[in-house]
């Protein structure tokens, strides 16, 4: 159907032209990708006419020295066909910002092309950086009062008199909790620090990583994997400590003999990855702020910050995480990531 084919290109046209984000298309050439079209906002954001970059190198026009190691990176994939998503600096018309980039090849094209969409995240970003400083001054200060907390309270756990000797042992209790949380809370910050290297990665060798640290002295087999080897996903790093995370969680919550299946598998464009247990669920209370967007009260040792980190860490991939019980009584939590594109 030519007539609707032209229909959506010019639809299309539309978006490519009014879109606030910069967008650029490049032909993969021996020399680096080289421009062959952008759009009104690469021209505003970027400051160059499409008069003057037309046929230039794009590494050459926007890319910092010191990323063009990373930029030659995403040529590779365009070449073969990959999506790439990550937080790249470019030069631009007020100096250097930092932008999501998302690079998607060209199937339809008859040479290697692919299209750049940049978005502009320099203040996000800035917030980021401000709220993690803040974080770490914040932490720092914790663990140097905890210390003195904890050490005030084993000086008093042996006075004689058994009102103090009890508080005391109760002050040391609820420090080494909180003292405990904050380490459980690092690999949110990791994930927050990752950059957003989303790229495509083999699940299944995830999966039985992220298992063999999480069973620890779980009973031998208790911990199934179903995940075809060929499976990948587009993903960040940590995606192994997220699926980690989630298995142990449900080691925790599904009894003395616990039956926990991981599994994986590629469903209308996106990649599930199932944790899959016998156990009760996990308390409302906690999956509630996580899957329900309600208002965090507090998050009690257990579940509650392995279920932030895969959450964080799903949606840092562009995907999700959900939670429902099924027919049979088993919980699921499945963590929704984005599949890369077939090469070719």
């Amino acid at each position: 159907m030519p007539g609707r084919d032209s229909a959506v290109v010019e639809r299309f046209g539309e978006l490519f032209h009014h879109i606030e984000d910069a967008i650029v298309e490049a032909e993969i050439s021996e020399e680096g990708p080289v421009i062959r079209a952008v759009n009104p906002a690469f021209e505003r954001v970027f400051g160059h006419e499409r008069e003057a970059v037309l046929g230039e190198l794009l590494n050459d026009v926007i890319v910092p020295e010191d990323e063009s190691a990373r930029a030659q990176e995403f040529d590779r994939r365009v070449a073969e066909g990959e999506q790439s998503t990550a937080i790249v600096r470019r030069e631009t018309a007020t100096g250097t910002r930092e932008f999501l980039l998302r690079v998607v090849p060209n199937r339809r094209a008859a040479s290697k092309c692919g299209f750049g969409i940049y978005s502009d995240i320099t203040e996000q970003r800035r917030y980021e950086h401000h709220s993690r400083v803040v974080h770490r001054i914040l932490r720092h200060n914790l663990r140097n009062d905890l210390s003195v907390i904890l050490g005030l309270a084993e000086s008093l756990t042996d006075n004689a008199d058994p009102a103090v000797s009890e508080s005391a042992a109760l002050i040391a209790e609820h420090a080494e909790r909180i003292a405990s949380l904050r380490e459980e809370t690092r690999p949110l910050e990791q994930v927050l620090d990752s950059g957003r290297d989303v790229a495509p990665r083999s699940v299944e060798p995830i999966c039985r990583l992220a298992v063999d640290a999480a069973t620890g002295e779980a009973p031998a087999n208790a911990v199934a994997v179903d995940v075809p080897e060929e499976l990948r996903a587009l993903a960040i790093p940590q995606l192994q400590r997220a699926v980690e995370s989630l298995v142990e969680n449900a080691l925790t919550y599904a009894g003395e003999e616990p039956t926990v299946l991981v599994r994986g598998q590629a469903t209308d464009g996106a990649v599930h990855i199932d944790v899959v247990d016998d156990g009760p669920g996990i308390p409302e209370h906690e999956r509630g702020p996580v899957f329900d967007d309600r208002d965090i009260t507090q998050l009690e040792h257990g579940s509650g910050v392995g279920l932030w980190l895969a959450r964080w860490t799903a949606e840092t991939c562009g995907g999700d995480l959900a939670y429902e019980r099924t027919d049979d009584d088993r919980t699921v939590v499945r963590l929704v990531l984005p599949e890369p594109a077939a090469p070719g």
